[in-house]
């Protein structure tokens, strides 16, 4: 047992030593370090967008007549600089809210007129096991469904808040 033991005390010495030499010794130079450097001017940026190896962040020159297709064949739909200033995204991320809100209110009246009902003896006692259950007792379901409710409300009140800011009509909102 004394030989194994310092057999493989000497292993992990010999291994530790290795691996710490392996890492103190210098990198060769690479050998390709001597290229040559392109330097891209702004002649070159049209080619590059053209490969699709560049992107502009930020606002483009406005476009001139020679690059604007002199036909469409669609629609013309509005474009905003921002979603921000658009009333369909305030319509679409509104009527989200208000199905969610709506939900979560019967989800609430649900659990309240359950808590009645067990109040007036009309239900069996015990837990549903075959059910999620929100809360621990009944009274503290009620309580995060109000506080699930409160918050949506809270996010419907913020977007509108966003919408006024924005210069979108209320009536957008309501759907």
């Amino acid at each position: 047992m004394r030989k194994l033991s310092f057999s493989i005390a000497a292993v992990i010495a010999i291994f530790i030593a290795y691996s710490s030499q392996a890492a103190e010794k210098p990198r060769p130079a690479q050998a390709d370090q001597k290229q040559p450097v392109k330097v891209w001017t702004n002649e070159d940026m049209d080619q590059l967008r053209a490969r699709g190896l560049i992107s502009i962040v930020g606002q483009e020159p406005p476009a001139t007549a020679a690059q604007t297709p002199a036909t469409s064949s669609g629609p013309e739909y509005p474009v905003y600089e921002s979603r921000f200033d658009d009333p369909n995204w305030y319509a679409d991320v509104a009527a989200d809210l208000r199905a969610d809100l709506e939900r979560r209110e019967a989800a609430l009246q649900d659990e309240q007129k359950a808590i009645a009902l067990a109040a007036d003896r009309i239900t069996q006692p015990g837990v549903a096991l075959d059910q999620p259950s929100l809360g621990v007792t009944p009274e503290a379901a009620v309580q995060i469904l109000q506080d699930q409710v409160q918050e949506v409300q809270n996010y419907l009140d913020e977007l509108s808040d966003l919408a006024r800011q924005h210069g979108i009509e209320p009536g957008v909102l309501r759907g």
